[in-house]
């Protein structure tokens, strides 16, 4: 599956795509050098380091037997210990801000543009080390196998604040859905109709497959909603659209008028959908709860979905047998979810690419050039990350008679959240749950026509360009405030858009939206003008 989409996403990822869990958990012991072919062994006298580094994550079985092992080669290879903490996804950006702002002790920490971790506001204002001379030294790989544009993603002011973690799917994105294709053989959903339509039209094809699958299994929920992930407001290229600054915050563009930045919410798209989600609640194709759930993946698991937004490509008409768009998010190793993928969007490498997943090192942590190493040693050393992304061999997962990948229940389960920890992505493709059959050798190629796309890809126009939301910055509070409180709503169908709507537009209004456009616009000029 392309970006995300086991998680995002999706996307979306998508990742959706992808937040799950609750609890903190602390766990960790490691050691000191760089990794692999950058490796240089510590001083013998070298006091061990300890490291703190934060990410979003479920509470994880077994979390500390294989953190211990993780720990014994982070120990012998670099001379330090990793205490791994895991936050609930729903406090995790607010956890890590306040720890900012009060400036608590960390180390490292996953970072992103999307959520409310608010990666450029934080580099923008010094919390996180920068890294721009640092990075070939004690990083080299890390640096090196990124496509060299990524790095503009992740740079304020000509200063790189964050550590890539570029996915073996790729960057360059194409949105698109995901059907169960037991559900479209049993309907005759004509699934492939879909190709290359606006959202709109996309979705306006969907409602129907979504009641003829319900009609028959009435266990099954139609489509995901959640108060994390809009459709809408999470992902703009699905709209042909892109973010000025992060996702989260108002102002894009229209891909087709580049020239101009708009309130996302006063398009008729936005109209539009917020009306398909209220005929989708009301005939009960979404949860009656997706405005205030957090977590959606029971229902992943569990195969509850009947569509879902995807961010995977090829899809199932250009790539027919891929295995990673096979089955629906998070169903893989069970097997019980089949699936088709169809994309609808253009092929974009993303502004927000390179900060929708990356690593951060905290710029008052007294061990930047030994976290550096870590992350080196975390994308370098597949044995490391497979253990605990994976678990062990034999004991949390197996190979099957057929070579499929299989968990085993109730052990070690990462929760699918490896992209938050390091780069999946190596030159050999051999550092993810590939089966080791036909499936996975297809796996592998697909991922290299990714990889390979990703050099030649169309690059989002605002790539590079930051906003300094200082100027506004009371109207940003405020409005953000409204759309973290109205957003959910309007998304997953729970309100009445024909009432809700004009008073969302309103209260924006009032808390001062059409400041932050104009103060984006004069910044895009400038920025456009002197590139």
């Amino acid at each position: 599956m392309k970006r995300f989409s086991a998680i995002l996403l999706s996307v979306t990822m998508v990742f959706t795509m992808m937040l799950t869990g609750c609890g903190q958990k602390e766990t960790g012991s490691t050691d000191d050098s760089a990794p692999d072919s950058a490796s240089t062994s510590a001083p013998a006298d070298e006091k061990l380091v300890e490291l703190k580094f934060y990410m979003m994550n479920s509470p994880v079985n077994d979390f500390d037997r294989v953190m211990k092992k993780a720990n014994e080669i982070i120990g012998k290879e670099i001379n330090a210990k990793l205490d791994l903490i895991l936050v609930d996804s729903s406090t995790y950006a607010e956890k890590m801000n306040l720890m900012i702002n009060s400036g608590d002790d960390w180390d490292l920490s996953f970072t992103a543009n999307w959520g409310g971790i608010n990666f450029f506001e934080n580099a923008t204002k010094g919390a996180y080390a920068d890294l721009t001379d640092l990075l070939t030294k004690y990083a080299p790989e890390t640096y090196s196998r990124i496509p060299e544009g990524l790095w503009e993603g992740v740079k304020v002011n000509g200063k790189i604040y964050g550590l890539v973690n570029y996915q073996q799917w790729g960057t360059a994105k194409r949105d698109g859905f995901k059907f169960r294709s037991d559900l479209v053989d049993e309907t005759g959903f004509d699934w492939k109709a879909v190709k290359d339509k606006t959202a709109i039209d996309a979705l306006d094809k969907i409602g129907p497959f979504l009641g003829d699958a319900l009609a028959k299994h009435r266990e099954m929920i139609g489509f995901e909603t959640s108060s994390i992930e809009s459709l809408f407001a999470s992902n703009p290229l699905l709209w042909n659209m892109e973010a000025v600054g992060d996702t989260s915050i108002p102002g894009w563009i229209n891909l087709d008028n580049q020239d101009k930045v708009i309130n996302q919410f006063e398009t008729e798209d936005f109209a539009k959908y917020t009306e398909i989600m209220r005929d989708w609640f009301l005939k009960g194709y979404v949860r009656k709860d997706g405005a205030t759930v957090k977590d959606t993946s029971p229902d992943r698991k569990a195969a509850k979905f009947v569509a879902e937004k995807t961010g995977s490509w090829p899809d199932g008409i250009e790539y027919p047998g891929n295995p990673d768009a096979s089955n629906m998010s998070m169903t893989k190793s069970a097997g019980n979810a089949p699936a088709v993928t169809v994309s609808t969007s253009r092929t974009m490498i993303p502004a927000g690419a390179a900060s929708t997943a990356a690593i951060a090192i905290n710029s008052e942590s007294k061990h930047i050039e030994k976290a550096l190493q870590l992350v080196e040693l975390l994308n370098t050393n597949d044995d490391l990350y497979k253990l605990i992304t994976l678990g062990e061999e034999g004991v949390d997962y197996n190979y099957d008679e057929n070579g499929k990948f299989t968990m085993v229940e109730g052990k070690y389960n990462f929760n699918f959240n490896e992209w938050q920890i390091g780069q999946s992505y190596s030159p050999n493709f051999n550092r993810t749950n590939y089966d080791k059959n036909k499936d996975g050798e297809i796996q592998r190629e697909t991922q290299k026509i990714i990889y390979e796309a990703d050099k030649t890809a169309e690059i989002s126009p605002v790539t590079g360009f930051v906003f300094d939301s200082t100027p506004v910055k009371t109207q940003l509070a405020n409005c953000s405030a409204v759309t973290t409180e109205m957003i959910p709503a309007l998304s997953s169908g729970s309100v009445d858009p024909a009432k809700v709507l004009p008073e969302f537009l309103k209260r924006l209004k009032a808390a001062g939206v059409d400041d932050i456009i104009k103060e984006k616009q004069t910044q895009y000029d400038a920025w456009r003008t002197n590139k």
